[in-house]
């Protein structure tokens, strides 16, 4: 009905309960979202457990800590009274930005913290850096190099645009190896001690590779270099490292392999080749790839030891220099000889 007043006829008054949007569906939509996204994370997880059984699902392994963290966001998205869907982006932007930054809180440096090598052993410092084939930023990777002043490195995705790199750091490391002369073989090998053996493969059952093993001074140590294939290969990935772990287990001495294994450690790849190479991983859970924005979210690069290898500090991070991998540097205590 219309009302008279002086100023003229006027509509009613809609009632508030006529004229206010329900939030009811809104929150429905929140909370049924936050579900699918629950799902989402747990099915990631799941996923990731049946590459035990098809090596396909294993790539799901990969991002084991992703998964978990977009189950554990939606959940707690779903039980929040507003906002649901934006707490749980927030929660999921927070964590990896956590993941990424807080390998960086204690990147590697030089001079590092005083260590007391234990009785009958020698310090060694190692650096395992994947150099990346489309970074030409030879003074950057040499001043990274420097910086750390590792005593043994080895630089993967070497290729002859990093070749002056074996000139510019001849001064401090006199005895190098490389096997750019080998197809699909791009690593080097730089170091402070002498060189008794070594030898390079690139097409054989496992990865690319270079081993160098030292004389007596190091009690015949023998370190290698290696860099699988990567996803969507994950059989013929599964098959290098079992072959490179094979290897491994066959050599006597003190032993390292590092590199860029393109596999988490949640993953079946790098459960395979600790089981078949009979060698520990040192490094734990250290992001070191994508390095472009200064948060890595994946732990692909690793270093593994045998038992006369002594952890003396944890592995840490180094600058990229341009690379899209951080490098790994770690000081560990090999036995001096009798």
């Amino acid at each position: 009905m219309t009302v008279e007043t002086e100023a003229g006829p006027r509509e009613p008054e809609l009632e508030a309960d006529e004229s206010a949007p329900s939030p009811k569906p809104r929150r429905r939509r929140g909370r049924f979202t936050c579900f699918i996204g629950l799902l989402f994370g747990i099915a990631g997880v799941l996923a990731g457990w049946f590459g035990k059984l098809w090596i396909a699902f294993d790539v799901f392994a990969q991002f084991a800590n992703h998964f978990w963290l977009i189950a554990l966001a939606f959940a707690l998205g779903f039980v929040m009274p507003r906002a649901r869907v934006l707490t749980a982006l927030a929660i999921i932007i927070i964590g990896m930005l956590v993941i990424g930054i807080i390998p960086q809180r204690n990147a590697a440096t030089y001079p590092a913290p005083g260590i007391q090598a234990p009785a009958g052993t020698r310090l060694v410092r190692i650096m395992s850096f994947n150099t990346w084939m489309g970074n030409a930023k030879v003074e950057a990777i040499a001043a990274e190099v420097e910086r750390n002043d590792p005593d043994i490195l080895v630089l993967l995705e070497f290729g002859p645009e990093k070749r002056a790199l074996l000139d510019r750091l001849r001064g401090k490391y006199r005895y190098q190896e490389d096997c750019v002369h080998l197809e699909d073989c791009y690593m080097a090998v730089f170091s402070k001690y002498p060189i008794a053996d070594s030898e390079s493969h690139a097409v054989w059952e496992g990865p690319p590779m270079m081993r160098v093993t030292f004389g007596n001074e190091l009690s015949g140590l023998t370190i290698i270099g290696a860099h699988t294939i990567r996803f969507p290969y994950l059989r013929a990935q599964l098959a290098q490292l079992g072959h490179l772990g094979d290897l491994v287990r066959r050599l006597s001495g003190p032993r390292i392999v590092m590199g860029d294994f393109n596999a988490t450690p949640s993953s079946r790849l790098l459960a395979t080749f600790e089981e078949r190479s009979g060698l520990r991983r040192l490094d734990g859970w250290l992001p070191t790839w994508p390095a472009r924005l200064q948060i890595p979210q994946l732990a692909i690069d690793h270093i593994f030891a045998s038992a006369e290898v002594k952890s003396v500090e944890p592995v840490r991070i180094g600058k990229n220099a341009g690379s899209d991998h951080f490098p790994v540097v770690v000081r560990v205590a090999i036995p001096t000889p009798l």
